[in-house]
């Protein structure tokens, strides 16, 4: 019977987690996409990376809200949706640049190592957000 319990509760959480997957997908190719035309006319990788992370971030939201936590889309909601992202990229374009800097790693290929870690932390954090936003608005 326990069994049961946990799997009825883990399931909407492994549906949410795939979701959260696709929208990335389309996040990602948002992200290396432009990441690599950007280092191709020279940008430094790191800003190469704010900047096509900050563009790929703008569709995940609208795909994340929309599509993996729907809810009431709220000034707050977005703003800590977008604060989240902007320590997030900070974080991983130094990160990446470090890599490309300090262990030589080619740009892509640090890129892509930070994928992993990122899409778990920010799967993590947007789903808190999310979910103390819904709270909040539901109360208020």
């Amino acid at each position: 019977m326990r069994i049961l319990d946990f799997s009825e509760r883990a399931f909407p959480l492994f549906r949410q987690l795939l979701r959260f997957l696709s929208t990335t997908v389309v996040g990602v190719a948002i992200d290396v996409g432009g990441f690599v035309l950007l280092a191709m006319i020279g940008l430094p990788a790191g800003i190469a990376n704010m900047t096509s992370a900050g563009v790929s971030v703008l569709a995940v939201y609208a795909l994340s809200r929309g599509m993996v936590f729907p809810g009431r889309h709220t000034a707050g909601g977005l703003l800590a949706f977008f604060g989240w992202y902007a320590v997030s990229i900070l974080l991983f374009s130094w990160l990446i640049q470090w890599g490309v800097d300090v262990l030589a790693i080619p740009e892509l290929l640090a890129k892509l190592i930070s994928l992993p870690l990122s899409f778990t932390l920010n799967f993590i954090a947007v789903r808190s957000i999310f979910a103390v936003v819904d709270r909040g608005v539901t109360r208020g």
